[in-house]
């Protein structure tokens, strides 16, 4: 396994575990963001690229928007942001995001530098995909056999989170 791929998972798993204790909706919402930012770049990794894709536009985007505008509209934040508190956390935290994303652009160059474009493309290469039907056609016959089960999971743990995240700001605001 590429240690790109597993410098992912283990920022994937922090990201997800400071989702889950953050105080603030915002941060939570920003680091859910994170997670499925990283989904997609594993994806990209294994040669997935158009569910990597998907994971960008539909969760990363479409869901994401929807999240931060519902809590932008609840108007859930009561106190002032950390980083204005304490400069010397936002120096860190600026200097720790930049730090990862220097090593995440190196590292995702030297992967992608060492392997030939055949090796990433995986089974489909453009000969393949044309004798079966077209890029739409190879996608949802893999979206809707080979990737069903992992498409339906993520949908239902995207639904219990705003169902959650529906019952947290009921209880806020009552």
């Amino acid at each position: 396994m590429s240690p790109v791929i597993i410098i992912l998972c283990i920022l994937s798993a922090v990201l997800a575990t400071t989702m889950l204790f953050a105080k603030s909706p915002i941060t939570s919402a920003l680091c859910l963001l994170g997670v499925l930012i990283m989904t997609a770049a594993i994806y990209g990794l294994i040669g997935e690229h158009m569910i990597a894709t998907l994971q960008l536009v539909v969760y990363a985007g479409a869901i994401m928007v929807l999240f931060i505008f519902s809590i932008m509209l609840l108007n859930l934040t009561d106190s002032e942001n950390e980083y204005r508190k304490k400069p010397l956390v936002f120096v860190t935290a600026m200097a720790l995001g930049l730090s990862i994303f220097g090593f995440l652009a190196y590292a995702i160059k030297e992967h992608f530098g060492t392997h030939s474009a055949e090796k990433n493309m995986g089974m489909f290469s453009p000969e393949v995909i044309a004798e079966l039907g077209g890029n739409s056609k190879v996608l949802s016959h893999a979206l809707f056999s080979q990737f069903y089960v992992s498409f339906e999971v993520i949908s239902l743990a995207l639904l219990v989170a705003v169902v959650g995240a529906v019952v947290l700001a009921k209880r806020k605001i009552d």
